[in-house]
């Protein structure tokens, strides 16, 4: 397939529009890691509690929950232009107003909402274009590239916190607002609609009664409850293994932010890998292979700090590597299970029960780490809902063989 299909009066070549369109996303994710590269101050500086700290990236999530819900299910009625550049321009100024007025939990977290607001107008329905545009036997490799941008665009978020903390944690959350705002500009001239819109009203019911597209998003749930707790926590973990080493708060918190940025960068190979993959080996034996083993990397990893930096900083990367491997092929199975007529509403479902999870898992994770006084348990329960994942995958296609004999 040679054309990414009409973009207002041109018609364009599939690559180079899902490279303009990546980097994008790369831009508004610019303000995604800021709160997680700058915690630790942020942390000492308002007196949180871990329940607080973790509470105000749910907040952002809880943002992104509610809002993709509705945000992306319109894009089956007017469309995803006018949505993202919408969304992108928001996202922007809420990291811009937090860098001007936060000064505490309820101040953060409610800028927090906003951002998460703008992250849903852009992710999910530039996820929808490449769906329809992308030729089915390279679909998953073009939404392993696009969710790759995610990673990429959040690594770039924690190294330039790590650059920026020497000017103060404000000057962090000014510059990444910057990203979503340059991400418009780009959008104006990519993100067009391709396919007429027939629908009505929001096709929710529609959407709700397919099955196989419904466990695929609860397997997407797990899966982001594993990756967003990990990664809003990981900077801490890190921190406190350099800490532990003697190093100075300051210096080993952009040590975390900057090596916690190699971790996604890791991780955004792999997610473009992965999609790669399951053109070839299928969605399902992906998605299983994935997960159960970043599982195993949530069992062990919390544990393993009285080692020392040694063993956690290998195996962080690994992490890195295998916990975003499967997000573009589950995200791929949900497209190509879904009505085209109810494309947009089937990933808004996909998008919001991942990120509801994902809103839960970093607050529970900050509660065991205060409960127990340590990382072990904390990241154990990534891992355990990541094996539930796991059983999901499975027994839906026991449930799907059933179905096809009788």
């Amino acid at each position: 397939m040679r054309t990414a299909g009409c973009t207002g009066s041109k018609t364009v070549r599939f690559t180079p529009w899902l490279l303009w369109l990546s980097l994008a996303e790369l831009g508004t994710m610019l303000t995604f890691g800021t709160y997680s590269g700058t915690l630790p101050l942020l942390r000492v500086e308002w007196r949180m509690t871990g329940a607080q700290a973790g509470g105000v990236f749910a907040m952002q999530q809880i943002g992104y929950t509610v809002a993709v819900l509705v945000l992306s299910s319109l894009t089956d009625l007017v469309g995803v232009r006018r949505i993202y550049l919408f969304s992108s321009v928001l996202n922007g100024l809420a990291s811009l107003l937090f860098a001007l007025l936060a000064n505490n939990f309820q101040s953060a977290a409610f800028f927090r909402i906003l951002c998460g607001i703008g992250l849903a107008g852009t992710y999910v329905p530039g996820m929808r274009l490449v769906v329809e545009r992308a030729p089915p036997g390279r679909r998953g490799a073009a939404m392993g590239m696009y969710i790759s941008a995610f990673s990429l665009g959040a690594a770039a978020s924690l190294f330039a916190t790590s650059l920026l903390l020497r000017r103060g944690w404000r000057m962090a959350f000014m510059i990444s607002g910057l990203g979503p705002l340059a991400a418009s500009v780009i959008a104006w001239s990519v993100v067009f609609d391709i396919r007429p819109l027939r629908a009505r009203r929001i096709p929710f019911r529609q959407a709700l009664q397919n099955a196989r597209a419904l466990r695929f998003s609860l397997a997407y749930a797990a899966h982001n409850w594993e990756l967003f707790g990990m990664r809003a926590w990981l900077p801490s973990f890190l921190t406190a293994g350099w800490v532990a080493a003697h190093v100075p708060l300051g210096q080993a918190t952009a040590r975390a932010s900057a090596f916690g940025g190699l971790v996604l960068v890791a991780s955004a190979i792999s997610n473009a890998t992965g999609g790669w993959l399951s053109d070839h080996l299928g969605r399902r034996p992906t998605i299983v292979l994935f997960l159960t083993a970043s599982a195993a990397c949530s069992l062990s990893v919390g544990w393993l700090l009285p080692y020392g930096l040694r063993v956690i900083l290998p195996l962080a990367t690994l992490y890195g590597l295998l916990v975003t491997a499967e997000s573009s092929t589950l995200s791929t199975a949900v497209a190509e299970s879904a009505d085209p007529e109810a494309l947009g509403t089937t990933l808004a479902i996909q998008s919001s029960l991942g990120f509801a999870a994902s809103a839960i898992s970093p607050a529970l994770f900050g509660f065991l780490l205060d409960a127990f006084g340590g990382w072990g348990w904390a990241f154990s329960s990534l891992g355990l809902v990541a094996l539930v994942g796991v059983g999901i995958v499975l027994g839906s296609a026991s449930c799907e063989q059933a179905r096809a004999s009788t």
